[in-house]
């Protein structure tokens, strides 16, 4: 899901919103309430508000308050990040302050590479039949001793991450076996400036770039390759050495009593290093880099990042000055017209990637595996949910409907067409005769039955019995007032098709574990559906590791050996549709029901200014503090 715990890179998890769960009624347009807010609106392309242009009046100087997000504290510092300590606020916030990565994924809000963020001016170069990707740095980063950002820095992190993923596969949140640094046979220093990378055969170069090279983030070879506090230099290309190397940085990095003291942490190319860190909360404070010779202009001499138990306690510092940047959860949408009665700036705009409830193939539950591996029934259940009635009811108008894993918001050039308009619209009248058609007894607010079973036209499927129903248990994540008021919508229009569904709650990281195929088999028949919240995308959002058969980050065992191909093909395939053909069997076949997902709206204090692009950013998780500065 989106907010507390997410996730960045390629398809990564996070949980919504976080907020406290609100008594409501099921029809969600009893939810919507009164808002305050002046409805300066959700515009075509789904942005909240407006961004006003940069000032010309500069402040140097001053401190800038900004809000961690609820219960995304970071805890990892270095930026070979495990699994278990990855998300987008700990890469693209905490980490990135101090190490860019080397390609930034995100301009202004739109899922395209940055360059004038990147360390490097332009994509690489392809050769040798599409096997070799040369990567040329801009040559403007440098590290305190005033050396520049070199090869080797990209280098060493490669082998570090090899060292990483060999010891466990955990310790690389985006590593698929097979995948980067699987793939690459050959890395090299061509020269200082220039790094080369050869993989076992030709790639589809779009995924190259935008799922493994953007992995990359450039560390400093001359201070860290050591395996002890005073070691000397190793040479990190030996795997003993990568190994060993590794692992006193990992072990480094656990120790967060350390971070704002270890000298490790203090050579950084980025603009701002850490200061102090509180291990008992996670707030943290980052001072300007006197040696910053990067892109922007550290004007603010320091940034905080403070840290809140609650949407509430943020937005009351909002409100009263002690935060400078903050974000507006939608439990506190109904006062954002006390913010800009403030003048403060509030702008929003959807995440890139998705909402989703996920089905369980594996349910033997009542024949429930058998009845939603027939598309027919996934397809009632998608005619069931009223996505502009959940935007209006859950969000407040302030969302964005979502088709497929690819939607309408942000705007990306791989979205399909059946994911820009409702291929599945909200109808009850459509998903009784869906079932009735196929030899279902249906009855509204009862049980609906299987009365025909077989595999014929108008039967109810293979492996289906006589008598079978549609009833199943669905667990969503706790915690999550907008979640919760869809989820609960949704099992009230299964109702009035006689599909009961038995609503169970848990915690963000116990419905991840637990109602997993890959992770908790022992649990196949304990649920039907499950939601913690969605996936962010990457800028290539191919998705074999959701929805692909076997793959680990596959919860609901879905598996359909066309769209295996599919996506193969978004990765091998030189065909520039390649990618858009599997979004649209995904969005198609419906290995879950997409839901829509909510604005990420920020505030900042009105003599805050900067770039257009620089603030935007925000709502895809990318911090940029120097590109902003305080006016006079």
């Amino acid at each position: 899901m989106f907010g507390s715990g997410e996730h960045m890179s390629r398809n990564q998890r996070a949980i919504g919103g976080m907020a406290l769960l609100a008594a409501c009624a099921l029809a969600l347009t009893a939810c919507s309430g009164s808002a305050s807010h002046k409805k300066i609106g959700v515009g075509s392309d789904y942005a909240y508000g407006t961004i006003p242009a940069a000032s010309s009046s500069v402040k140097p100087g001053g401190t800038l308050n900004i809000a961690e997000d609820v219960g995304a504290d970071p805890n990892w510092i270095f930026p070979v990040v495990p699994g278990a300590n990855y998300s987008v606020y700990t890469a693209l916030q905490f980490e990135n302050l101090s190490w860019p990565q080397l390609y930034a994924q995100t301009k202004g809000a739109d899922p395209e590479i940055d360059y004038s963020h990147s360390l490097t001016a332009a994509a690489p170069t392809v050769s040798n039949g599409g096997k070799t990707f040369t990567i040329k740095l801009n040559g403007q980063y440098t590290w305190p001793d005033g050396s520049k950002v070199s090869a080797n820095d990209v280098l060493f992190f490669y082998y570090l991450l090899k060292a990483a993923v060999k010891e466990s596969p955990a310790n690389g949140f985006n590593y698929v076996p097979g995948q980067f640094p699987d793939n690459v046979t050959s890395a090299t220093a061509v020269d200082d400036q220039t790094v080369q990378f050869t993989f076992d055969k030709a790639y589809n170069p779009q995924w190259v770039l935008n799922s493994e090279l953007v992995q990359l983030t450039p560390i400093p070879s001359k201070a860290w390759a050591k395996s002890s506090d005073n070691g000397s230099t190793l040479d990190f290309t030996k795997p003993d050495n990568a190994k060993a190397i590794y692992d006193y940085l990992a072990k480094e990095s656990k120790n967060l009593s350390t971070y704002a003291s270890n000298p490790l942490w203090q050579v950084v190319d980025g603009a701002y290093k850490l200061k102090s860190y509180n291990t008992s909360t996670g707030a943290a404070s980052f001072t300007a880099n006197p040696k910053y010779t990067g892109e922007g202009k550290t004007n603010i001499q320091t940034v905080n990042m403070l840290s809140y138990t609650s949407p509430t306690a943020e937005f009351n510092d909002l409100l009263s000055g002690k935060l400078d940047f903050g974000y507006v959860k939608s439990d506190n949408w109904p006062q954002l017209g006390r913010l800009q009665s403030k003048n403060y700036v509030t702008f929003g705009e959807p995440s890139f990637g998705f909402h989703y409830i996920y089905f369980n193939f594996k349910d033997g539950a009542n024949g429930f595996d058998k009845a939603i591996s027939q598309l027919y029934v996934r397809q009632a259940f998608a005619h069931l949910q009223d996505e502009q009635g959940e935007i209006k009811g859950a969000f407040d108008g302030l969302g964005v409907p979502q088709y497929g894993p690819v939607g309408v918001a942000p705007k990306s050039p791989f979205a399909p067409a059946n994911a820009l308009t409702n291929p599945y619209p909200y109808s009850i009248d459509t998903a009784k005769k869906l079932l009735s058609d196929h030899g279902w007894k249906v009855v509204p607010n009862g049980t609906t039955t299987c009365q025909n079973p077989g595999t014929g036209a108008t039967q109810c499927g293979a492996g289906i019995t006589k008598g079978q129903s549609l009833n199943f248990v669905l667990y969503y994540a706790s915690g999550v007032k907008s979640e919760e008021q869809m989820i609960t919508a949704f099992a009230s229009q299964l109702k009035q098709v006689g599909i009961n569904a038995t609503l169970k709650t848990d915690t963000f990281n116990n419905v991840i574990q637990n109602e997993n195929v890959q992770s908790s088999p022992k649990n196949d028949n304990n649920w039907g559906m499950a939601a913690f919240g969605g996936e962010t995308e990457g800028d290539y959002p191919t998705n074999g590791i959701l929805f692909g058969t076997g793959a680990s980050q596959n919860q609901g065992g879905f598996a359909d050996p066309q769209i295996d191909k599919l996506s193969n093909d978004s990765i091998m395939s030189s065909d520039p549709q390649a990618l858009q053909k599997e979004l649209a069997a995904e969005t198609n076949d419906l290995p879950a029901i997409f839901q829509p997902s909510e604005e990420y709206i920020y505030a900042w204090n009105p003599k805050l200014s900067g770039s257009k692009d620089s603030f935007a950013a925000a709502t895809q998780f990318y911090l940029y503090p120097q590109d902003w500065y305080f006016t006079k």
